[in-house]
């Protein structure tokens, strides 16, 4: 039976979307990894917060979970025979794993590391005169058109549910766009004002961008994904 995503963020059905919004931002900051919580509950109630704030995704979701039980018994017993089997199920999971990976994991790496490769030369040319207009413009469009691919990768993640699977690897991918998100606002700030803190702490933002990159890329080699 489909899982009940309702209960996963504390509501009942008929939950408002002000309830469930309200829900959501209480239990993602008691739950988040950063703050000790647990990794698995954090990823579930993203996945039920990912599908119960998309109206069509919302729709389909109580559409499927909430008619009626019935419609179960009138699968015939071979289809059911099938549907059991660990072959059959082991299937259907590898296939929605290699959905993700080419659907959403791979487009998301490809645009961070559009974010991330030039930025080393982009500072490196600011820094030869950061009062010059001229360099702190050519810096801010690249912010700006980095900002409109980072909004892009959060469209991309919010297409598809992680598969369970690879929960670790979703969340890991979560984070790393995450930490790139913070860094672009904190070169905005840097932008806005010169102070040199929003600058390092970007620059250490990507760092660990890059560092749970290469843990990605890793677990993705070794699980042969």
């Amino acid at each position: 039976m489909e899982k009940n995503l309702y209960a996963e963020l504390g509501l009942k059905k008929n939950a408002s979307k002000s309830e469930i919004k309200s829900s959501y931002r209480s239990l993602v900051k008691q739950h988040h990894p950063d703050k000790g919580g647990d990794k698995e509950r954090f990823l579930a109630i993203q996945n039920a917060w990912e599908t119960l704030n998309d109206p069509i995704k919302k729709e389909q979701y109580d559409r499927n979970f909430f008619s009626s039980s019935s419609s179960f018994d009138s699968l015939n017993e071979n289809w059911e025979e099938k549907f059991n089997s660990k072959k059959y199920n082991s299937l259907i999971k590898d296939k929605e794993v290699e959905r993700w990976i080419k659907e959403i994991y791979t487009p998301i790496n490809r645009l961070i590391n559009q974010i991330i490769k030039p930025l080393n030369n982009e500072i490196k040319e600011l820094s030869a005169d950061p009062y010059d207009d001229q360099l702190m413009e050519n810096f801010c469009s690249y912010i700006c058109l980095s900002q409109k691919k980072i909004e892009k990768v959060d469209r991309i993640y919010k297409r598809q549910l992680v598969p369970k699977s690879i929960s670790a690897l979703g969340l890991d991918l979560y984070h790393c766009f995450s930490q790139v998100k913070e860094a672009l606002s904190e070169f905005d700030r840097y932008t806005q004002g010169y102070v040199d803190d929003y600058l390092f702490d970007g620059k250490e933002m990507i760092k660990e961008a890059k560092r749970i990159q290469s843990k990605m890329s890793a677990e993705k080699k070794n699980k042969n994904f």
